[in-house]
């Protein structure tokens, strides 16, 4: 940039454009193309005349058999439920897992730490992390059951809209005849259209072949005798009236046709209907169930729980006292204890006697009197002991 001013960046805003759209939705030349006429005429009338629609050299569902791509959405609605379900089931699982793991790491580490070497606040503050995951583990639990109550709706939705038939689901069976007794008077008519066509374009082809055959024989000089070339001009003449018959024919398929179109597109818009509206159905189900494995999985319901197992755990930390441990220590373990100096007995005869030992008794410091560690064996103003030695 001039001026030594950088270049200004702005942020870039998303819009629904056709890349957007590609992700979405699947692209039409994936749809296998129809292996009809592709020479058709679109109709004025018709409902996507006028839209930004498929193609006529592609897949177009008014096609013979172009249905079925409807049919088999119902089979692949069946399947999206199996592997919602699925998906719920797997994700149920990791919280269950996780909170086992997280309870079996507690009891490993209980067990360790209530045989380890640590004593006083700070064992204690070993145990609360413990307990911490065990509360959380608690929550995972908890999890755990709410996200399969979010598999159990999808397996009730999917019982009470798709019912087994043999080899495939009822509503399938259903939709497929609908749609086939719809386009069957009309696919019948089309195959009339296209044998009468069929037969105009061959009479067409004969016609072409006896012109020409017909006037290379009138050309001058040519060898062919007044009876052939006599032949030939009937034979195009035949040509040419059976051309005229198979156009009659044909134009006559194509308004038959053309008058039943109207009842045709009622009755497969009828079926098609049905179908979207299942298939809106479903869509808006699983929308549902989306919004409300997200309110299950969401942690907002446990804050205060969450809250209070951490703001308790800080607590648990902040209560660990070092220095009390340490006195602890001293008064139960180490210089703080009572004195114990031999002293002469006399000799009684006894192989065995015991040695009493004098008692000195130490002053008590501020920490002595303040230490309340629930490891404390006792106050060295109420310890007595004894010593048995072996003369």
């Amino acid at each position: 940039m001039e001026d030594g001013n950088e270049e200004v960046i702005l942020p870039r805003t998303d819009i629904p454009n056709e890349t957007t759209e590609d992700k979405l939705y699947p692209q039409i030349q994936h749809i296998e193309d129809r292996s009809t006429d592709t020479n058709l005429k679109v109709d004025e009338n018709s409902v996507g005349a006028n839209s930004s629609a498929v193609p006529l050299s592609g897949f177009n569902f008014w096609d013979v058999n172009s249905y079925k791509r409807t049919v088999k959405r119902i089979d692949d609605g069946a399947k999206l439920c199996d592997d919602l379900s699925k998906l719920l089931v797997e994700r149920a699982e990791i919280e269950g897992l996780y909170a086992s793991k997280l309870q079996g790491w507690s009891k490993k580490w209980k067990d360790l730490i209530t045989k380890s070497t640590e004593y006083g606040s700070v064992k204690v503050s070993w145990m609360n992390i413990t307990n911490e995951a065990d509360q959380l583990a608690e929550i995972h639990n908890e999890l755990q059951v709410r996200v399969g109550q979010v598999n159990g709706g999808v397996q009730q939705w999917k019982s009470s809209n798709y019912h087994k038939a043999l080899l495939s689901w009822k509503e399938t069976k259903t939709a497929e005849e609908g749609f086939s007794k719809a386009q069957k008077p009309w696919a019948k008519r089309n195959d009339e259209v296209l044998k009468c066509k069929r037969a105009y374009y061959q009479a067409c082809k004969v016609r072409d072949q006896s012109e020409k055959l017909y006037k290379e024989a009138c050309v001058e000089g040519s060898t062919v005798t007044e009876e052939q070339v006599k032949k030939l001009k009937d034979k195009s003449d035949k040509a040419a009236n059976d051309v005229q018959t198979t156009r009659d024919k044909y134009q006559d398929g194509l308004r038959d046709i053309g008058n039943y179109n109207p009842k045709y597109v009622e009755d497969m818009r009828y079926m098609f209907d049905k179908c979207q509206q299942s298939e809106e159905e479903r869509k808006n189900f699983f929308k549902q169930t989306f919004l409300n494995y997200s309110q299950q999985l969401s942690l907002s319901p446990h804050f205060n729980r969450m809250s209070s197992i951490y703001t308790g755990l800080s607590k648990a930390f902040e209560a660990a006292d070092a220095s009390a441990d340490i006195s602890w220590w001293s008064v139960n373990l180490g210089f703080e204890m009572p004195t114990r100096w031999p002293e002469f007995e006399e000799y009684t005869g006894q192989e065995e006697q015991t040695v009493t030992i004098s008692k000195q008794q130490p002053q008590q410091t501020a920490a002595n009197q303040t230490n309340t560690s629930q490891e404390t064996q006792g106050s060295p103003s109420t310890k007595k002991s004894s010593v048995c030695a072996t003369l």
